[in-house]
């Protein structure tokens, strides 16, 4: 039986960077995910690295991605994108359509990955 087991990866700890907002999907150090309480830059916060979770679309007033649709974390504007450019990560699958009237809607987060055109051989 192995011994080397930790913890189920769900989530991590980990020191932020930058402030970061409790429920509002982030990158920091690496990883993409949910920061679980409103922390401080450089104190340590659990990050969420699945489920599904209300998020907001920015875009609402002019796009509502369909169900089913992949969402990008931009690194350029650190928001959610529909297509992606070099560098961006696959971040989130729409599982409830987006509201056209406030932009929220159900999000399962994707599995932690290389930003898109990254060669992953």
């Amino acid at each position: 039986m192995a011994t080397n087991y930790k913890f189920s990866g769900k989530r991590v700890t980990i020191a932020v960077t930058a402030d970061v907002a409790s429920g509002k999907l982030t990158r920091q150090r690496g990883f993409l995910g949910i920061p679980l309480n409103h922390t401080l830059s450089g104190a340590s916060v659990a990050f969420a690295l699945e489920g599904v979770w209300g998020l907001t679309w920015d875009f609402f007033a002019t796009s509502q991605p369909p169900v089913g649709t992949i969402l990008y974390w931009d690194t350029s504007t650190s928001l959610l994108s529909i297509g992606s450019a070099s560098g961006d990560y696959p971040a989130v699958k729409v599982v409830e359509a987006v509201s056209a009237v406030n932009g929220v809607f159900l999000g399962l987060l994707l599995p932690q990955s290389r930003p898109d055109t990254v060669d992953q051989s």
